[in-house]
């Protein structure tokens, strides 16, 4: 019988090794083929091992999702106008998705609201607070603007080579296929285009509800 995995505090693990770990497999196969059993087997280590870092599969999730907000916003401008400072908010949470596909899932089935998460929230409220607007409407707009980023990398990704548009079937609607005709919009043109239009609609506060 050959040596058994490693268990427990004797596994030499870190919590940051195994959410590396975590990571690297859903943006790889996906976030359905995530469970602590596979993950045990990535790592060669006894399922067990996993729960000295994570309380539950569900835990996990969080902890990529805190684990993808760390690398993205790691550096991020705060001192700066407000709306500079979410436009740099939108496109910091679009590059962490873009680098970690997999984890979109679990920013868009679980609120992860968590102490480690809510640090990266309370500096932008700070800005925003520091600026005008009321607590409460300063979440209401971090909150949508991150929606409008993740709807982006959400909806089914653009086609980047031949769109395969039908122009005689679909010759009854002339703009259509001319507004196809190099391929439908990026998910880097949508955020942008999102990003730009919804920051652009924000009023200077003024101590009022926006």
């Amino acid at each position: 019988m050959g040596p058994t995995r490693a268990q427990g505090r004797h596994a030499g693990l870190t919590r940051q090794q195994v959410l590396h770990a975590a990571v690297q497999m859903v943006d790889r196969d996906g976030a359905a083929a995530l469970s602590m059993r596979r993950l045990a087997r990535e790592l060669d280590v006894e399922a067990m091992t996993l729960y000295h870092h994570v309380k539950n599969k569900q835990g996990l999730e969080d902890a990529i999702v805190q684990y993808v907000m760390d690398e993205a916003f790691t550096g991020a401008e705060t001192d700066a106008p407000w709306r500079t400072v979410l436009e740099g908010y939108g496109r910091a949470f679009h590059r962490g998705l873009l680098a970690h596909p997999g984890a979109v899932p679990f920013f868009a089935s679980r609120p992860a609201i968590t102490p480690g998460n809510v640090v990266h929230l309370e500096k932008m409220l700070r800005v925003l607070r520091d600026a005008g607007f009321a607590p409460q409407d300063a979440l209401l707009v971090i909150q949508t603007l991150a929606a409008v980023v993740l709807g982006q990398h959400s909806a089914p990704p653009a086609d980047d080579g031949d769109p395969g548009i039908d122009t005689e079937a679909l010759a009854e609607f002339p703009l259509f296929v001319e507004a196809m005709g190099s391929g439908a919009p990026s998910v880097e043109s949508r955020v942008e285009f999102a990003l730009q239009a919804f920051i652009a609609g924000l009023k200077e506060p003024s101590g009022a509800a926006i």
